[in-house]
Formats: C-alpha cells, sequence, structure tokens
C-alpha cells in the first residue's frame, strides 16, 4: 500500500512541477497539500513508525531474521534507519526545504490523481492491523505472528533517529549536508554518481557485447544469411527470367519446338540403328 502511494506520490509531484530533479524543488507542502499529506503518511510507514502498515511488516522480517541470522539482522537493523533517513531526505527537501522560484506555479493534482493517494494513504494506516498471517499463507494454515518489543523498540528508535537526522539537516536550508559532503568528498561522489554503475553498464554493453559480439552478428546475418537468401532469389528470377520466353502461349511455336524435337529424336535414332 505505503509503495504504490509513493510512486503515485512521486508521479503527482512530477506532474505538479514538470520536473524529476529533488535539487530544483522545495516547499511545495503550500501547493500541494493532499499530496504533502498523504506523501508524508507513506515516509512514516515506510520509516516503520508504529502504528502504520510498514511497522508490523519491518517487525516480522526483523523477527525472523534475529532467529535464523544475526549478521543478516544486524544489517536489516541498520537499513532500517537508513531508510527512514533518505526517506525523509526526500520529504523535507520536496515539501519544505528552501524557497524555490518555479517557472508557473505548482498545483495539486485533479481528483482522478489524488483520490487514489488518499485511498492508499487509508490503506497504509490501517492495513496493518488486517490480519494477513490468517488470510494469505502458502499451504492454507494460518501461522503465528506476534510483536516481539525487544525488536520493535530499537527498530522504532533507529527509524526515529535516521528522521531526526533527516530532520536537522534538510528541514530547513542548511550547510550542514554540504560540510559533510566535503568531508566525505570521495564516497560522497561515488554515491552521487550511484558508484557510476551506469557508465559500468554502457561500457560492458556498448563497448564489449555491442562492438565485440552483437555487430558481428549482425554482419553475418544481414550479409552471410540474408545475403544468401537474396542470392537464391537473384538465381531464380535469372533462371525465370531466361526461360519465360519459351511458355509464349501461340500454337504455332509450340507445333514447331514439338516437330522440330521430334524429328531430332528420329536423327539420333536413325544415327543410332545404323551405327
Amino acid at each position: 500500500m505505503f509503495k504504490a502511494l509513493l510512486f503515485l506520490g512521486a508521479g503527482a509531484v512530477i506532474h505538479a512541477v514538470h520536473n524529476n530533479d529533488m535539487r530544483e524543488m522545495g516547499g511545495l507542502r503550500k501547493y500541494l497539500p493532499i499530496t504533502h499529506i498523504t506523501f508524508l503518511i507513506a515516509c512514516l510507514t515506510i520509516a516503520g513508525v508504529p502504528p502504520l502498515a510498514g511497522f508490523w511488516s519491518k517487525d516480522e522480517i526483523l523477527v525472523a531474521a534475529l532467529h535464523h541470522d544475526k549478521f543478516l539482522f544486524a544489517i536489516e537493523f541498520l537499513v532500517a534507519g537508513l531508510t527512514a533517513f533518505y526517506m525523509f531526505r526526500l520529504y523535507f527537501n520536496i515539501f519544505w526545504g528552501k524557497q524555490t522560484h518555479y517557472h508557473h506555479t505548482p498545483h495539486e493534482s485533479p481528483f482522478i490523481m489524488t483520490f487514489p493517494l488518499m485511498f492508499l494513504a487509508v490503506a497504509s494506516i490501517f492495513s496493518g492491523f488486517i490480519p494477513f498471517n490468517e488470510l494469505v499463507t502458502s499451504d492454507g494454515q494460518g501461522f503465528e505472528a506476534h510483536l516481539d518489543w525487544l525488536v520493535a523498540g530499537p527498530s522504532i528508535a533507529i527509524g526515529l533517529l535516521g528522521i531526526f537526522i533527516a530532520f536537522i539537516f534538510y528541514k530547513k536550508e542548511s550547510g550542514i549536508s554540504d560540510k559533510i559532503a566535503k568531508s566525505l568528498s570521495f564516497f560522497y561522489k561515488g554515491a552521487l554518481n550511484k558508484f557510476y554503475f551506469d557508465e559500468l553498464y554502457l561500457f560492458i554493453t556498448k563497448k564489449i557485447i555491442f562492438n565485440l559480439i552483437s555487430r558481428p552478428v549482425a554482419w553475418f546475418d544481414r550479409h552471410i544469411i540474408d545475403g544468401s537468401m537474396d542470392g537464391i532469389a537473384w538465381v531464380t528470377n535469372y533462371a525465370a527470367g531466361s526461360i519465360k520466353r519459351i511458355q509464349s502461349g501461340q500454337m504455332q511455336q509450340y507445333g514447331f519446338a514439338f516437330i522440330s524435337g521430334a524429328l531430332v529424336l528420329v536423327i539420333v535414332f536413325v544415327y543410332l540403328w545404323i551405327h
């Protein structure tokens, strides 16, 4: 519910400002009140704030990880805080943050777009209370689900910590994030450029796959496979053009050919009979 709400909320924001660069946004809460509130609900939900839907699902995942793989649990626990931080970095930058001059005044989306936002926001608030463990199972049998406060408590705390740090950094325009970015310049530059995965992908696909594999295959297909078929078609057309004069439709020509052939056969048989 809340993942769908986040995607639709992002679409509503892009629809309002005709831009998808977060760095060029800010202060949109004044222009998009419905999108603002529903997006906030989605961010709180994915951050695992109780009693919203994301809190219950996150708790079940963390409890399962704790009982099966402590290392995986530690990673997921840290990621829970990181998720809350980056989602509220997004929220504060778009709806609060700096005052931004837009080429045209942003406006709320029409009802056909805001109704799904409101519906999914309500669902994100209350769907966690639906006993899915009794309704959706692999074998038709219900499974036990309970709240483990030894896991839920710290997960709530680290989620709130992530929200608080994002609040300090991005609620108002400040130089804190820039200072930290400069202190972590190498890592920040790598993260900003998505650790150059796009460049690596383009190098592998364009320089290696396209040039060394796809291009030779395309040449073989175009010149060998297509060339062979074109050659057969050319030979067929040439042969047909050469012999089509025989089928003229003139009876006298057919008669002449028949008699000439018969005379040739007679001469051949006579010659063979004499010798």
